[in-house]
């Protein structure tokens, strides 16, 4: 399980679910040097169902979000090394672009630099379609939306001005059409200052609190009356705009509704049926595998998957860790193994690992005694280095 490549330094609030172009191509130079075979989710379903045989040590590398960087840096990687790798997309961040990009391969063949590359963004329909007719990639739904919702009537929060802001989810919401650009443009005006910041969930599994808009319109006009931005630089800030909340707001919370039953089943649908319809349509193949955005599912959401036609999911990390997606093992859903470099022994961080880490890892995960040993004392010589620094 992939996400960015080569924005491990962007000031963004998730930086350290990407790594550097370097990590990268040595993970996967790793893994071809180690005799493994890129597969696609439906040869890995047809597999686990018994209807094919697939190489040994095949691996699915999976890729979510459907980052720029995908197709600037990891196609031009995989392509070098000649491995599959599957891509889940939120419709709503794709670019509207229509034009292809210039990545590594421009470079290589010597038409711009590798500083010219934008790496920064979203994929466009145009350079999915490119990829996916190599052969190499496939691209698969991540859901619609890739967002958070209120799901309780307790302010958690104001929307006030950061450096990094914490929340862009609040600005995906306010302004839909502008996801593909979040990572590129400062969007906190978009919402007013002072907007609270209510108890929140994943979109798919939330059941959605509508707070009353009255209220919200009081408290972000006290911020708007007493110096909109510059009200959050005074120390007493919070004590402030806390003071015009309801008198039963410590009981009860702001005044709200919650959306219906039937309103969170309708929407659900929408974000699963309109993400699979999109990805068909523009890409002209059939999306039948999801990726759940941040993991975030349950059974209701598994019944409107299987409605809409999606034959297999993805399992969040901390389900079926033993399950190893092999033949006869359900194929409705298949686990996966994270790549990040951290190396953690009974909670206690040690430290990172890189490629040789990744495929031990990997090796591990496949049952094979030997190398669950080798990983073992791989991650005990890390605690005595960690240990030792310490005492230092």
């Amino acid at each position: 399980m992939f996400h960015s490549v080569g924005l491990e330094s962007h000031p963004w609030t998730w930086s350290h679910i990407s790594e550097s172009l370097e990590s990268f191509e040595a993970k996967i130079a790793a893994l071809k040097s180690n005799g493994f075979t890129g597969v696609h989710w439906r040869e890995l379903y047809d597999y686990m169902a018994g209807r094919r045989d697939l190489p040994k040590d095949s691996i699915l590398l999976t890729f979510d979000d459907g980052y720029l960087d995908n197709w600037t840096y990891v196609f031009p990687i995989l392509k070098k090394y000649d491995l599959k790798g599957t891509i889940f997309v939120n419709p709503d961040f794709v670019d509207p672009r229509l034009d292809l990009r210039p990545n590594l391969h421009d470079v290589n063949k010597g038409r711009c630099s590798i500083d010219q590359l934008c790496v920064a963004g979203f994929l466009s329909w145009a350079e999915m379609r490119e990829m996916e007719k190599s052969g190499l990639i496939d691209v698969q739904s991540h859901a619609m939306t890739h967002t958070w919702y209120f799901s309780g009537p307790k302010i958690v929060d104001f929307h006030r001005p950061h450096t990094i802001a914490p929340h862009p989810w609040l600005f995906w919401n306010a302004c839909p059409s502008r996801k593909p650009f979040y990572l590129v443009e400062d969007q906190q005006e978009f919402v007013p200052w002072g907007y609270p910041i209510f108890e929140h969930q994943k979109s798919l599994v939330c059941r959605r609190f509508f707070p009353d808009e009255k209220c919200v319109v009081e408290l972000t006009g006290f911020v708007a009356d007493n110096g909109g931005k510059a009200f959050f630089q005074t120390p007493d800030w919070r004590q402030a705009i806390e003071e015009v909340l309801p008198p039963d707001y410590a009981t009860s919370g702001l005044p709200g509704r919650y959306e219906s039953d039937a309103e969170r089943e309708s929407r659900v649908t929408d974000e699963l049926y309109r993400s699979k319809t999109l990805i068909e349509n523009n890409l002209n193949k059939r999306a039948e595998f999801i990726c759940w955005p941040g993991g975030a599912n349950d059974e209701s959401v598994h019944e409107i998957a299987r409605r809409v036609g999606y034959r297999s999911w993805t399992l969040d990390s901390r389900s079926q860790l033993e399950k190893r997606n092999s033949p006869g093992e359900d194929p409705e859903t298949i686990r996966r193994m994270g790549t990040g470099n951290q190396i953690f022994v009974k909670d206690r961080y040690c430290g990172t690992g890189g490629a040789y880490f990744q495929v031990l890892k990997v090796l591990a995960h496949q049952g094979s005694r030997f190398h669950k040993a080798v990983l073992r004392v791989y991650q005990l010589v890390a605690l005595a280095r960690s240990l030792g620094g310490s005492k230092e």
